[in-house]
């Protein structure tokens, strides 16, 4: 385009021109032989011998524009007497509509992305799932200091035509990473209240890493992919995890306080950062901290740290992975508002659902 004038090619007839054999830059072609001017491209795809499309140039605005540096429209400064190369970021995506995105010789600057979907169950202290509603938040590295992709995504949730309570999947497109088993998409997913399906939860976050082998490992036949599946205050099979039963009832003005969630990667050490913890009213209460270690020919530990806020006392706590088959940890009689609890197990493989239910109580 030259203005609003299409100088190459029209809106419904793109023009095509050859790349050359083997390369990922275009032809020499007379109908590139322009004026010296001002020019702006508006339009790219790219194309195999049999027409099927292969990479295409997102527009500003659309969802994957943030994955390219110079979306389309893109400005040509065209001299006299040069020739000249423009880079032409492009795509390939497993799952777009054309119609959603967004000459002189161009070189091609691929980027790849991947489609992931979640979706997530809810479940109360009676073990029953619930389809359920959240909030997800991603960012590209490992933990929430990175560059954030996605945030503030919730699922769109109804009622259908039984009557029954449903949720669609939040998909996103994800960059593909080149080191296949690295982390480097990390996630948080908030769980948030839907009175109408299930009574007003514990506030609880879930979050984890994602290599490209996870993400992969979603793929199914026939460009299919299932849910990266989350689970809200859920253990397998349903009901209360296994173990000695510490956590007595709470009486008088004390609360029962709730904590899921997923720490560690698969060769954790360190203390992760300070999460927060809620009670079932939704009073923030304080914070915990683990700490990761592994131990060659020992069991490896798992330490949560809780420090309650002033005002805060603990009676009883419970820490429990539900997917381990080892005894809970419980610390009774703690009236206190700083401790540990230590879980001890073999060969923890990361990441890990840490569940840590509280009595509290205020002082």
């Amino acid at each position: 385009m030259q203005g609003d004038t299409e100088i190459v090619g029209t809106e419904t007839e793109p023009y095509r021109v050859d790349l050359v054999a083997g390369q990922i830059f275009t032809e020499e072609d007379p109908a590139l032989q322009l004026d010296p001017g001002s020019y702006s491209l508006n339009h790219f795809s790219v194309y195999n011998d049999a027409g099927d499309l292969l990479w295409i140039a997102p527009r500003l605005g659309s969802e994957l524009a943030e994955f390219v540096d110079g979306a389309l429209p893109l400005t040509i400064n065209l001299g006299a007497g040069v020739k000249k190369y423009v880079e032409v970021p492009v795509l390939c995506f497993d799952d777009r509509e054309v119609n959603q995105y967004g000459y002189l010789f161009f070189e091609l600057d691929e980027v790849r992305a991947y489609e992931l979907c979640f979706f997530a169950n809810y479940c109360d202290d009676d073990g029953r799932h619930y389809t359920a509603n959240y909030n997800l938040d991603i960012w590209l590295g490992t933990d929430n200091t990175g560059e954030i992709l996605y945030s503030d995504l919730v699922p769109e949730t109804g009622i259908d035509e039984n009557g029954d309570f449903f949720a669609r999947p939040v998909c996103v497109a994800l960059p593909i990473n080149d080191v296949p088993d690295e982390d480097y998409i990390y996630y948080e997913a908030t769980l948030l209240n839907w009175n109408e399906n299930y009574d007003s939860p514990t506030p609880i976050v879930l979050s984890g890493t994602l290599s490209r082998n996870d993400i992969e490992a979603n793929f199914g036949p026939d460009m299919t992919v299932e849910y990266e599946h989350l689970r809200f205050n859920c253990v397998p099979g349903g009901g209360e995890p296994t173990g000695p039963v510490c956590l007595p009832a709470i009486t008088g003005d004390c609360e029962r306080a709730v904590f899921i969630q997923m720490v560690g990667n698969d060769g954790p050490s360190g203390l992760t950062e300070f999460y927060p913890i809620f009670t079932q009213d939704g009073d923030e209460v304080g914070t915990i901290r683990y700490n990761l270690v592994k131990r060659p020919a020992m069991k490896d530990l798992l330490t949560a740290t809780v420090d309650l806020n002033d005002g805060w006392t603990a009676t009883h706590a419970r820490f429990t992975l539900p997917n381990v088959d080892e005894d809970d940890v419980c610390v009774n009689n703690i009236n206190d508002d700083n401790f540990d609890m230590v879980y001890e197990a073999a060969n923890l493989t990361y990441p890990v659902q840490a569940r840590v239910a509280i009595n509290v109580c205020p002082e």
